[in-house]
């Protein structure tokens, strides 16, 4: 293997690397820093979901309520 060979190999895999690497960092600071954090994610996750689906009801009823009265005029 020659010189050559190997610089076309770590450039090659060069972007590969930083990829990996970048991937790595992310991980490693933006997780959240404690479990107790971890937990409240999750509870502002579940209140934004419940949030949406109150909103999604309603856009249901009112649909549904729109569609009777078409069907009944």
């Amino acid at each position: 293997m020659t010189t050559h060979d190997l610089l076309t190999a770590l450039f090659s895999w060069w972007p590969f690397v930083m990829l990996i690497g970048a991937y790595l960092l992310a991980t490693r600071f933006l997780r959240p820093r404690s479990t107790t954090e971890i937990v409240e994610l999750y509870k502002q996750q579940i209140a934004e979901t419940r949030r949406t689906n109150d909103v999604l009801e309603r856009i249901a009823a009112t649909l549904e309520k729109r569609s009777l009265e078409n069907s009944a005029s």
